[in-house]
């Protein structure tokens, strides 16, 4: 009698979905060259784990991939037009 009426209901299955979410540690919230965040990824890029954010000894940031087209042009920050000069190169 009692253990019949106190049994528990086994749980009904759900789909689990796991997410994430992560931030480079950068200075600038957006990409000077493209005007998206480093939380999201430039035109070029599927997945914004490949769009890498890329920072200049002037401190100024941007997308590799929108910094590696502005380099092919000219060898100059597109924000201060002093000479470019890798600072950090996140990886």
């Amino acid at each position: 009698m009692g253990c019949a009426r106190w049994a528990r209901r086994a749980a009904p299955a759900r789909d689990i979905y796991l997410t994430y979410n992560w931030k480079w540690n950068v200075d600038e919230e957006i990409c000077g060259i493209c005007q998206q965040g480093f939380d999201q990824m430039c035109p070029k890029c599927v997945h914004p784990i490949e769009c890498k954010p890329c920072v200049g000894e002037c401190k100024h940031t941007f997308h590799v991939h929108c910094l590696d087209q502005w380099l092919l042009k000219r060898n100059i920050c597109p924000m201060c037009r002093v000479n470019w000069v890798i600072f950090r190169k996140f990886e």
